[in-house]
C-alpha cells in the first residue's frame, strides 16, 4: 500500500513539473506580451529603392549646380507652410545672409474717397455724397471715406462707375486687404553645408523651387 501511495505522489510530482516547464515555454514564445500600443503603429509608406535613388541623384545634382553661388532662392512656400519653413531656416543661424520677400495677393477691394485734411473736411465731404445719392459710408482713422468693401476687383469697378454716373467724380478703387500667396528666403554666399540642407529641406516642400539667382543690390541706408 506504501508503494502505490508512493508511485501515485511521484507520478503527480512529475505531471505538475512538465505542467510548468509547458507554461514557461508558452510565455517564452508568446512576443505579444511585450508588445506596446501595436493597434497604433502604421506603416505610412516605404519607398521604392528605385525612387530613393533617384531622389538622392537630384539632390546630388542640386547641390553641384549651386555650390559657389552667390545667392540661393528658395521660393514657392504657400501660405501654410510658412512658419515651419521659418522655423527650419531659423535653426540654420544665417543671420542677416538671409532676406525673405513676400508675394501678396489681394483678398478684399475697396472703392474710398481719399484722406481729407481733417475730420471735419471729410464730413463736408460725406454731406455732398448724401446729396448725390451715396448713403453707406464711414470716416476712417485717417480721415478717407470708406463707400463699399467688395471681394473682387471687378466688382469695386462695377461700383465706382455707378458712384461716377451719380456726379461722384473724386472716389477710387483699391486693393483693400491683402493675404501671403508665396515665400521667398534668400540665402547671401551659402557655403556647401547650408546648401545641402536647403537640397535636403525641399525635398519635404515638394512644389518649392531652389535656384541659384543674381543678389539684389543693397539697400540704401
Amino acid at each position: 500500500m506504501s508503494r502505490l501511495v508512493f508511485f501515485l505522489l511521484l507520478i503527480a510530482c512529475a505531471a505538475y513539473g512538465a505542467h510548468l516547464w509547458l507554461s514557461a515555454s508558452a510565455q517564452r514564445a508568446d512576443f505579444s506580451a511585450r508588445e506596446r500600443n501595436r493597434d497604433e503603429v502604421k506603416i505610412v509608406g516605404v519607398t521604392p529603392p528605385v525612387a530613393a535613388a533617384r531622389a538622392a541623384e537630384d539632390r546630388r545634382r542640386t547641390i553641384q549646380a549651386l555650390a559657389g553661388a552667390a545667392c540661393v532662392e528658395f521660393s514657392g512656400v504657400g501660405a501654410g507652410d510658412a512658419p515651419r519653413v521659418r522655423e527650419a531656416f531659423a535653426a540654420m543661424k544665417l543671420g542677416d545672409r538671409l532676406t525673405e520677400r513676400r508675394v501678396e495677393e489681394a483678398t478684399r477691394h475697396w472703392v474710398f474717397i481719399p484722406p481729407a485734411r481733417d475730420r471735419r473736411a471729410a464730413e463736408v465731404t460725406m454731406a455732398q455724397l448724401r446729396r448725390q445719392g451715396v448713403s453707406d459710408m464711414s470716416i476712417r482713422p485717417d480721415n478717407a471715406i470708406s463707400l463699399g468693401v467688395f471681394s473682387s476687383e471687378e466688382a469695386s469697378r462695377r461700383f465706382l462707375a455707378s458712384l461716377e454716373n451719380r456726379g461722384v467724380r473724386n472716389a477710387e478703387s483699391a486693393p483693400f486687404a491683402r493675404e501671403l500667396r508665396e515665400l521667398v528666403l534668400l540665402v547671401r554666399d551659402p557655403d556647401t553645408e547650408t546648401v545641402a540642407r536647403l537640397a535636403l529641406l525641399q525635398r519635404d516642400y515638394p512644389g518649392t523651387n531652389l535656384r541659384a539667382v543674381s543678389c539684389p543690390a543693397p539697400e540704401a541706408k
